[in-house]
């Protein structure tokens, strides 16, 4: 009996530590879901690009529902300009993924603002104490707008014009105007 029970118990461990066959789907689609910009904003904030979207399985296993990641230019700026949107499960997981990306490798002295776009934002520019900021390009600026809101995590970046700090408080305010 207990060679049956012990033999089980091993059986169940083991059948728990193989790696499960179902995987979590993703849908790849060249459409702008809610709440990015739509073609109107575009062409009010003077920029281009195209994005692409990430839809996965809301289950216990990715801690992410949605994923968005979208390329732009602003050729009046000479500026490169990415907005990444993640939905997350609950908000443990949002408020972790934010914290860390939002203050993972970044020194204080480039922070422009913080909770100007809601409970939980972050504006900052690149900084020489950044870590790697030595390497930086002189004459180019990178600008990183964190957003919280709801589920959401926004991050709006930019690659350029010490003039695209401006462009970068519109996206963001833009992008808020989406949710009611």
């Amino acid at each position: 009996m207990k060679l049956t029970i012990l033999f089980s118990m091993i059986i169940l461990l083991i059948g728990g530590c193989l790696p499960e066959q179902e995987e979590s789907s993703i849908q790849a689609s060249t459409e702008t879901p809610f709440p990015l910009l739509d073609e109107h904003d575009l062409l009010q904030l003077g920029m281009h690009g195209d994005c692409r979207v990430e839809q996965y399985e809301n289950d216990k296993k990715s801690s992410l529902v949605h994923y968005s990641f979208c390329n732009y230019t602003v050729k009046s700026l000479d500026a490169e300009i990415i907005v990444e949107l993640s939905k997350y499960n609950n908000l443990e997981d949002l408020n972790g993924s934010y914290q860390y990306n939002s203050l993972h490798l970044r020194s204080s002295e480039g922070l422009i603002n913080e909770n100007e776009y809601g409970d939980q934002s972050r504006f900052s520019v690149n900084n020489e104490d950044d870590y790697g900021g030595e390497f930086n390009e002189p004459g180019i600026y990178y600008y990183h707008l964190w957003i919280v809101k709801n589920l959401y995590l926004i991050h709006i970046t930019s690659k350029g014009s010490k003039d695209a700090k401006e462009h970068i408080s519109e996206i963001g305010l833009q992008i808020l105007t989406k949710f009611k």
